[in-house]
């Protein structure tokens, strides 16, 4: 019988100088596994590597401007790329030497480079001049739609109770969608209570700052990627010999997959709590039954009633975010996946995110639906600590960086990157030149 899985012999990156992760098929699949096998991968005992520097943050992580977690979470790693999306500003360079240890004499498990005349440190630069043109009234904008969205879930949710209805519950799973997909904005940033939002999912906020912010978002589409690896065997989105269960059941089985994902995460959770110890459980994680609790408290509902409400929210829930979020603009043949061959061998981070990712030209158009639908996903993933609502004033000085570095940003409406997903999913052969997936120019493009 064929088997679902593949051995770590079967997996290969294409990206020069990236060798396949530790603990990549490790049983329990967590964000804090993610770390310890990257943490055996760049052997930097209690340090941090930047570059081909080697630093010693530990007196800093009480003061970093950021937060203390995004230090504590990368001891031992190299943050170069975190480091660079991370920090728009030129400041953070300055204190590097404050905490210098040494020069790294081993070279980087990374493929991605940070030239001064490159693609992405050009861009950067240029970006540091307009932001201080950039309305700040965009990110207060985001604010106000976090907050409503958070105030429209506990009303439906309440409502729900009230009525006892099982649509107005799948209203209120809507909201909450929306509402962990805002709270995504927030956590990439520095500590804030929205970031919490995210948590009333039955998700973690501190998981996915690593698996999202320092895994996906650093190593888009490639086997260290946690959100490739994490739903594998079931999807196997990189192109590869698999079984036809998987390149075409999962178009089937897709969707309980996805309206389990809440659930799913919580029940992990308490597995991984159970096998680390209580010491592990995390307060925020007793955020997401304020709302059962209140919704059995204003209603004459009883418990099992109330619990019945609750899961078709986070059935509800779940499908929406996970049919918007696991592709999320990500994966589609055109889309650059691990085993492609590469644009080049020393490969631009810049340029990377750009190949990996697509936008959905139906949905930009609007602050609330890039904001609820992971929009404006290019530009956020070159400058993830940005709010969402600020990323369209950068939209020209991106487009001329792009024309001088002949690079692009696709453009697909969300249903044909929908059917893509499965088209991706089904593919085994990977593309041999660049050239294959980089055949449609954006609107934006031809407009530049």
């Amino acid at each position: 019988m064929e088997s679902l899985f593949k051995s770590d012999a079967e997996v290969k990156s294409s990206l020069a100088f990236l060798k396949f992760p530790a603990l990549r098929d490790h049983p329990r699949h967590t964000g804090d596994i993610w770390l310890k096998g990257k943490r055996i991968d760049d052997e930097l005992g209690n340090l941090w590597r930047i570059h081909d520097g080697l630093y010693d943050f530990s007196e800093f992580a009480s003061i970093h401007p950021g937060g203390q977690d995004w230090i504590d979470l990368t001891r031992g790693t190299d943050i170069t790329e975190a480091f660079e999306a991370h920090h728009i500003r030129a400041y953070p360079e300055t204190l590097l030497k404050i905490y210098f240890v040494e020069q790294a004499t081993t070279p980087r498990n990374s493929p991605f480079t940070f030239h001064e005349d490159g693609f992405y440190k050009t861009l950067k630069r240029r970006v540091r001049k307009v932001l201080k043109d950039v309305p700040q009234e965009a990110s207060k904008i985001s604010d106000k739609y976090a907050d409503g969205t958070l105030a429209a879930y506990v009303v439906f949710a309440m409502m729900a109770a009230q009525t006892d209805s099982y649509i107005i519950a799948a209203i209120a799973g809507l909201f909450l969608s929306m509402t962990t997909i805002i709270a995504h904005n927030y956590f990439h940033r520095k500590d804030n209570f929205r970031m919490y939002y995210f948590d009333l999912s039955l998700m973690s906020s501190r998981s996915w700052r690593i698996t999202h912010a320092l895994s996906h978002h650093i190593y888009t589409n490639t086997v260290y990627d946690y959100e490739i690896s994490f739903v594998e065997p079931f999807f196997q989105y990189l192109p590869m010999e698999k079984p036809l269960l998987v390149r075409y059941g999962s178009w089937f089985y897709g969707p309980v997959v996805f309206a389990l994902t809440f659930i799913a995460s919580y029940i992990r959770m308490l597995l991984q709590v159970h096998e680390d110890g209580l010491h592990t459980f995390r307060k925020e994680a007793l955020l997401p039954f304020i709302i059962p609790i209140l919704m059995y408290l204003t209603s004459n509902r009883t418990v099992i009633e109330v619990a019945i409400l609750f899961g078709i929210i986070a059935i509800a829930g779940g499908t929406h975010f996970s049919t918007v979020g696991i592709n999320a603009a990500h994966h589609h043949p055109k889309i650059f996946h691990d085993g492609d061959k590469p644009r080049s061998e020393t490969l631009d981070w810049g340029l990377h995110e750009l190949d990996t990712v697509a936008e959905r030209s139906d949905i930009n158009w609007s602050h609330y639906l890039v904001i609820t639908n992971f929009g404006e996903h290019s530009l956020h993933h070159l400058f993830p600590t940005l709010d969402h609502g600020m990323l369209k004033y950068l939209h020209p000085l991106v487009m001329e960086v792009c024309k001088e570095f002949d690079a692009e940003i696709r453009e697909r409406t969300q249903l044909k990157l929908m059917a893509g997903q499965y088209l991706q999913l089904a593919r085994v052969k990977p593309s041999e030149s660049y050239a294959d997936r980089s055949s449609s120019k954006s609107k934006r493009n031809q407009k530049g």
